[in-house]
């Protein structure tokens, strides 16, 4: 599935009978993933991304979107960062993988 040119895939997870979404994030490429983040949850919502309440309530959004980057170009180390936004955690790795699951 694709959201506002994001690709996009949904994964139930069976311990908890929940759904987690997967999203990838291309560090090279100029989209934002503190962007890609929110567009998803508010599709999942069925909301604006406007009506969400700020990112910035939740985590640095210029921190998370140069975590992993360096000039503009991804960084080869591994890392992850998990936080919670409206409802939801939400882990972002190093790799561009993103996972989104409902609290």
């Amino acid at each position: 599935m694709r959201v506002n040119g994001w690709r996009m895939s949904s994964a139930t997870d069976s311990t908890a009978d929940q759904t987690t979404h997967h999203l990838h994030h291309d560090w090279a490429e100029k989209e934002l993933a503190s962007n890609q983040i929110v567009q998803a949850i508010a599709e999942y919502e069925n909301e604006e991304s406007q009506n969400l309440p700020p990112l910035r309530d939740s985590i640095n959004p210029k921190a998370l979107d140069t975590a992993f980057e360096s000039d503009g170009r991804p960084v080869s180390k591994a890392g992850c960062i998990t936080f919670s936004y409206y409802g939801y955690t939400v882990l972002v790795q190093s790799t561009g993988q993103i996972l989104i699951k409902k609290n």
